[in-house]
């Protein structure tokens, strides 16, 4: 199905190329004053020798976009989303909090926490007690 596939946009960007250089030649010929079914052959000529080439680097890009993004994922034990851990009950998420009402409201809450590269000095674990605060300002603690 055309519609699923990955490279439909590479169809679709290299015959919009395709399709203007190819319009652009043919009124460049008719502007010279060339044979009009001439015109209209070195058009279509054209077309073609933009749109396929177009396509064949597209389709190499993306490929080779695709590869590079599953060899990072490889490298770094990342998982594919089909392997993915379903994601835990609501009444068992650890940012959303069950009040008297039975109503779940979510709770904002951050963290300031400066960015260190591997090889600097690691900050020491903390408490997430410690380091998340709750935003006074948010939507559950206005209706509290």
């Amino acid at each position: 199905n055309i519609q699923e596939s990955p490279y439909r946009w590479c169809v679709r960007e290299s015959a919009m190329w395709g399709i203007a250089t190819g319009t652009a030649m043919s009124i460049h010929r008719l502007r010279m004053g060339s044979n009009p079914f001439f015109a209209v052959n070195v058009g279509f000529a054209t077309t073609l020798l933009v749109t396929v080439p177009s396509y064949y680097f597209c389709f190499r890009r993306r490929e080779h976009k695709y590869k590079v993004i599953e060899l990072m994922m490889k490298a770094n034990d990342f998982q594919t989303h089909e392997e993915m851990p379903a994601e835990p009950k609501i009444k068992e998420h650890p940012f959303l909090k069950d009040d008297n009402e039975k109503k779940l409201t979510n709770k904002e809450y951050q963290a300031y926490l400066k960015e260190r590269k591997e090889w600097q000095t690691q900050t020491p674990t903390q408490d997430a007690a410690d380091v998340f605060k709750e935003v006074k300002g948010s939507p559950s603690s206005k209706s509290s």
